[in-house]
């Protein structure tokens, strides 16, 4: 299934908050459906620690990504997957952030309930995840307008 979600990156101070709310931890995984140019994978490894996967359709940005990715030297701690981020497995995913709206977060649900491990966590940006409750909500002020994050446990 081929979801058409345009690109618009999450602003770095968002992403941030995102990874904090999910509160990832050192050597965890971080996967990000919709990657873009890979913002949120970066911010995983450099700041958390982590291992991040990014997932993206479009291949001008899967190849921003990977000369991201050699450009910080951040070889073996991200990665890119171009394809279809509802063929992705996301059992491996310890945390998986989204910004994607509400109907393509709708879509993934199900697929997530089904692969992601008990304690996974789940941030998105802006849209819920229809048929899950957040455990918590936050608000980030940005110049222009406030973003809400919301923070699924599985």
């Amino acid at each position: 299934m081929n979801a058409s979600v345009p690109y618009v990156p999450t602003p770095r101070d968002v992403a941030i908050e995102m990874l904090k709310l999910a509160n990832v931890r050192p050597g965890e995984v971080v996967v990000d459906p919709g990657a873009g140019e890979c913002g949120i994978i970066i911010l995983a490894v450099t700041m958390f620690n982590a291992v991040g996967i990014g997932i993206e359709i479009n291949p001008a940005l899967v190849r921003s990504c990977i000369e991201s990715f050699e450009r910080m030297g951040l070889r073996g701690k991200a990665y890119i997957v171009w394809g279809d981020l509802f063929d992705f497995d996301y059992s491996i995913a310890d945390v998986v952030t989204l910004y994607l709206g509400s109907d393509v977060n709708e879509k993934l649900r199900p697929k997530l309930s089904r692969e992601l491990k008990r304690g996974s966590r789940v941030v998105s940006h802006d849209f819920e995840v229809p048929g899950w409750r957040p455990i918590s909500t936050i608000d980030v002020n940005g110049p222009f307008r406030t973003h809400r994050i919301y923070l699924y446990i599985i």
